[in-house]
């Protein structure tokens, strides 16, 4: 039998000190208006998280905290030599890389029992679960800046050391490396910041930036938006049966011209018209979860605090693991932004995050929304 949110109130207020109440509490659901899709982070899914202890750490020689060393494939090679030659001689020496560990934290909520007990939602249910996820989001976002500055560094050193341009007017002077313009962008008529749909040539010169560096493309990361484009797709991209199938089910298949992809719905992090793909995460980075994330909660008087924290460390080693596509004809280097138009291509900043789509609170809401 289904207990209701208002007798789940009660119960967390009153068993909120005894490990019993919270496993019940646990238990328990409710109906209620969801404003967004809440869904887990795309970060994990292209450099699945370790978890790790103290003991698998160590102790940093700059700042007072945990570091994890990483070990670097050490370089190697063979030669064609004669029967009476030697190879030349190589010193060994195995690279390292540090990791740092930093915290993520949702925010400090607090609520007075009296006040609890008016609710018919669990309230402290959802937020508790909604604070996993948006613990996740700023993993997204910090992930997501890592490999648009690994992009933008290849970038650089590919066109002399110098920050360079990429908009349609430079397409053919700048060298494109790492980043590549798509083919609606490269025709334009301007630079600006539309998002023009995704083709197919687009796919496959984005695995071309990769493959062709002695590394293989196994993975794309897209917003849904951009992922939309591809239904659009005609018969000469897709054959006449994927193209049926397409037209009825949609494009229901776990690959992308053999390479797998990852779609997500953080258009506020992931921006739209930016599409990238990876190498397999043993040539790419790595992502440390340090320990467990920690939920705590007490009670002061009157007053239910609860917050919710993990620590971990993230880290793209190396660089010349990840390419990009960009679907828009302006410029987004973060060092040059020829158009002004950068804010329109990076994430946005963490308190504008998940903005809000339910308008109930301000008075929007059927049948109040005026008509005329």
């Amino acid at each position: 039998m289904s207990v209701p949110a208002s007798v789940m109130n009660e119960l967390f207020a009153s068993k909120l000190n005894t490990g019993e109440g919270k496993e019940k509490i646990a238990e328990y659901g409710g109906s209620y208006i969801r404003d967004r899709l809440r869904e887990v982070s795309f970060a994990r899914k292209v450099i699945p998280p370790e978890q790790v202890t103290r003991a698998d750490c160590q102790r940093s020689v700059n700042h007072d905290t945990l570091v994890k060393i990483v070990d670097i494939e050490p370089q190697s090679r063979a030669m064609a030599i004669t029967f009476r030659g030697q190879p030349s001689a190589r010193f060994i020496r195995g690279g390292r890389a540090e990791v740092a560990f930093y915290t993520i934290s949702s925010e400090m909520f607090q609520k007075t029992e009296q006040e609890l007990l008016a609710y018919e939602m669990p309230i402290t249910k959802i937020i508790e679960e909604n604070s996993v996820k948006d613990i996740q989001e700023i993993e997204d976002r910090e992930f997501t800046i890592h490999i648009e500055a690994a992009v933008q560094a290849l970038q650089t050193e590919a066109n002399g050391g110098v920050p360079t341009a990429l908009d349609r007017a430079a397409i053919g002077t700048t060298v494109e490396f790492s980043i590549r313009k798509g083919e609606l962008a490269r025709t334009a008529g301007g630079s600006t910041a539309e998002v023009l749909p995704i083709q197919r040539p687009d796919v496959v010169n984005l695995f071309k930036l990769l493959d062709g560096n002695r590394l293989r493309s196994e993975r794309l990361l897209m917003t849904e938006v951009d992922w939309d484009d591809l239904l659009q797709w005609t018969v000469e991209d897709f054959g006449d049966r994927v193209q049926s199938e397409t037209t009825v089910d949609g494009y229901k298949y776990n690959t992308i011209l053999g390479r797998s992809y990852i779609r997500t719905i953080k258009t506020d992090i992931l921006r739209p018209g930016n599409v990238y793909v990876f190498t397999k995460p043993e040539f790419f980075g790595k992502f440390y979860v340090l320990n467990n994330t920690k939920f705590y909660i007490d009670k002061i008087a009157n007053t239910i605090t609860f917050q919710a924290w993990e620590d971990i460390g993230m880290s793209v080693i190396n660089i010349a693991a990840v390419r990009k596509l960009e679907l828009y004809s302006a410029d987004a280097n973060p060092t040059t932004d020829a158009e002004g138009l950068l804010t329109n291509f990076i994430p946005r900043s963490e308190e504008s995050l998940g903005a809000v789509n339910n308008r109930v609170d301000e008075g929007l809401k059927f049948p109040q929304v005026s008509q005329y």
